[in-house]
């Protein structure tokens, strides 16, 4: 160990060569390292006693002490001779109770074969490392929570040693993207719960792919339309049962631009509300509901006609042209009960018919007067006999079978899609035939369903066994193994909301969700986002300016605004406050343009146009009570003086935010002229000054009398 030496690349040599030069070094370490300090055998494929231990060059996944070993599973001849002296020189330099080196090696030598190249380390570049990271994660090399990581690690130490000693072509710059596991508490739930409860991004992909390819099915349409209006805004599956066919709605926000809502009920006490669509969904969401509202058109004006003629039968595009009251031939069953007749003569056919649906019906107590009219059907088909002179007492007529479609095909809930009551399948989006997704039976034009939320997701998800088969959307359009829940897109949708700052509130609302506590629930970040949004706030390197973390919402430490330590500032729609409420409630409620505590950042463009509008508020205030000060209202004079103290303060604090000289991302606050006990306590002790922030010195009133010449100057600005 005490003649391990150092490789030094050599000048003007290819990666190649530089390889063979590596190798040779490497093959001067080898004397002593055998267990009777013989000679290593550079030639051997496993070498069983090297530093008490064993190291074999196969390949990955074989195993050199199975049976089946052969020549095939060692490691390509290009690549072994670096792989000896790559483990053998990290060895001496490092020496480790795993070899964890040659799992590097094997993961490469995969990967250059997969991405199509010859097993050549010169041909490592991080297209390759990336595939060996791909097939690290995914494959069981590691035992243990974490080893992955380790292994990882070992891939990026293997690329910078490359890199460094210009044994590749290309320089790589790879760094390791296995994610390090936490080691806090509950971690290891907190990830399983996040990949049960979020979507797999393969199904996603694959949603959007079957989208895009404008599937003619109506289930098709049917599955992928709904899941894109549940991704443009989070919702509950029995909630698109109220969205009506006209629930598009357009508003107009402060910058004059149209915004895309929907009109939605939101269940479990919400009630109705506009709900905001996602800019980038909008497109999408108005071409779903249009490719929904194609299929359910027809649904939608049999459901209008079920409603207005509740004692008649729908003659539907199949059904015989006869009166309501005319006695119906077998064939003609067929025909108005949309049936295919397979079960030999229409006579057989309508008479299993019956017996099935007996069946059926005498589970149930809603059917009675349907249970007696298909009776009287059957058993009038028993008395005849077909062909020996006595022909079949045929009972039922439209208007019977319309007894039979109220009672057993029509939802309990007709007219309204559900218990709520409050949208009628008349004018609801997502109306259709019953069976109108079925292959196995014709769809049935005389009847109505609403969407079940067992068959939107049975449409998303694998079901085990032949029953299930062919229902998977996924399955259908060639994938394998994808499956999605509708809940997983309120979940994804929640946690994007989360990670892009919106507030508690809004978010709630987003959702339809009246208890706040529950937002928690709904958010899932992994440990490395947040990390990464630990950073945004200052908790380490943040590569964004204060005006654009400002803007956009995010989360901005006091001490960035002269406040304490390890506190974060408070959002105000102004600015930010750094007042700790720990010590004391705010002493100045709502008064946070001229409190000392408050800061405003400059450049932050939105901000300023709500300091413009409370500045124009604070003009109508200072003209009330100078109007009152002039009629000798009791108490205006001192009004007048906080009115006027006020609104120069707003006005000075536009002046500075728009001052073309200020730099954007300067921090602004203002000199109070009411401190508090603590605050003086604390200006005392010297800390509430703050070298880097700009402070607006409020003007002074003289009392109560009145100087119209200045006051007509200020309220001129």
């Amino acid at each position: 160990m005490s003649d391990v030496l150092t490789f030094k690349p050599k000048a003007n040599l290819d990666a190649e060569q530089q390889a063979k030069e590596y190798i040779a070094f490497a093959k001067r370490l080898t004397k002593g390292f055998d267990k009777d300090g013989a000679p290593l055998p550079w030639g051997a494929v496993n070498w069983k006693h090297w530093m008490g231990r064993s190291l074999a060059f196969s390949k990955l996944g074989k195993n050199v002490r199975s049976k089946n070993f052969g020549p095939d599973d060692v490691i390509n001849d290009q690549l072994i001779d670096f792989a000896k002296a790559y483990c053998l020189h990290q060895q001496s330099l490092n020496s480790t109770k795993e070899i964890c080196e040659i799992v590097a090696i094997r993961l490469v030598e995969k990967a250059l074969i997969d991405l199509g190249y010859e097993a050549n380390i010169a041909l490592v570049n991080a297209g390759v490392m990336d595939r060996a990271a791909e097939i690290c994660d995914d494959r069981a090399v590691h035992k243990s929570e974490g080893r992955g990581y380790r292994i990882g690690q070992q891939l990026q130490t293997l690329s910078n040693f490359l890199d460094e000693n210009d044994l590749v072509v290309t320089k790589n710059h790879w760094s390791n993207p296995i994610p390090r596991p936490s080691d806090a508490p509950g971690h290891k739930k907190r990830e399983e719960d996040r990949k049960k409860k979020m979507p797999d991004p393969a199904a996603l992909d694959a949603l959007a792919e079957i989208w895009v390819a404008k599937p003619t099915e109506p289930r098709d349409i049917f599955t992928t339309a709904n899941c894109l209006i549940l991704l443009s805004a989070p919702g509950r599956t029995n909630e698109l049962n109220e969205l009506a066919a006209d629930c598009v709605v357009w508003k107009e926000n402060t910058e004059g631009e149209q915004e895309l809502f929907l009109c939605w009920y939101g269940q479990k006490g919400y009630g109705y509300t506009d709900k905001p669509i996602l800019k980038t969904f909008r497109r999408s969401c108005l071409k779903a509901i249009d490719r929904i509202r194609v299929i359910t058109e027809e649904p939608r004006k049999l459901a209008k006609w079920l409603e207005e003629n509740p004692g008649e039968f729908p003659k539907h595009s199949e059904c015989p042209d006869v009166d309501q009251d005319a006695t119906l031939t077998h064939e003609q069953v067929l025909a108005a009960m949309c049936l295919e007749g397979t079960q030999g003569t229409p006579r057989n056919s309508v008479k299993v018919w019956l017996n099935q649906t007996l069946d059926v019906l005498n589970k149930r107590v809603d059917c009675a007067t349907s249970k007696v009219i298909l009776r009287e059907a059957l058993d009038g088909m028993f008395r005849g006999k077909p062909g020996l002179g006595k022909e079949d007492v045929l009972t039922l007529t439209l208007r019977r079978l319309n007894v039979f479609v109220r009672e057993y095909w029509l939802p309990p809930t007709f007219p309204f899609t559900t218990e709520a009551r409050k949208t009628k399948f008349q004018d609801a989006l997502n109306c259709y035939y019953s069976y109108q997704f079925e292959k196995r039976f014709k769809p049935k034009l005389f009847s109505i369903e609403a969407i079940d939320n067992n068959k939107l997701n049975a449409s998303l998800t694998p079901a085990a066994g032949a029953r299930g088969k062919g229902l998977n959307i996924f399955e259908r359009w060639g994938y394998k193994r994808l499956g999605i829940t509708t809940h997983q897109f309120r979940h994804y949708l929640n946690t994007l909301a989360s990670k892009g700052n919106i507030g508690e509130v809004e978010r709630a609302r987003w959702s339809a969700r009246l208890d706040l506590s529950q937002n928690k629930t709904y958010v899932h970040e992994s440990a490395e986002e947040l990390e990464e949004r630990g950073r945004t706030v200052g908790l380490g390197q943040s590569n964004k300016a204060l005006v654009q973390r400002s803007t956009a919402n995010e989360p901005i430490l006091a001490s960035e605004l002269g406040g304490m330590e390890g506190k974060i500032a408070h959002k105000t729609i102004y600015g930010f406050c750094i007042h700790d409420y720990s010590v004391e409630p705010c002493p100045k409620f709502r008064g946070c343009l001229g409190c000392s505590e408050h800061r405003c950042i400059k450049g932050d463009d939105e901000k300023l146009r709500r300091i413009k509008i409370q500045k124009e508020f604070l003009r109508e205030t200072l003209e009330t009570a100078l109007k009152g000060v002039e009629e000798e209202s009791f108490g205006a004079d001192k009004w007048l003086e906080d009115a006027i103290r006020d609104y120069e303060m707003a006005c000075e604090l536009v002046d500075i935010l728009e001052n073309p000289k200020l730099p954007d991302g300067a921090v602004v606050a203002c000199e109070d002229a009411h401190s508090t006990d603590v605050t003086k306590s604390l200006a005392s002790q010297g800390l509430l000054d703050d070298q880097n922030v700009v402070k607006l010195e409020p003007s002074r009133s003289t009392g109560s009398k009145i100087n119209h010449d200045k006051l007509r100057q200020i309220l001129g600005r």
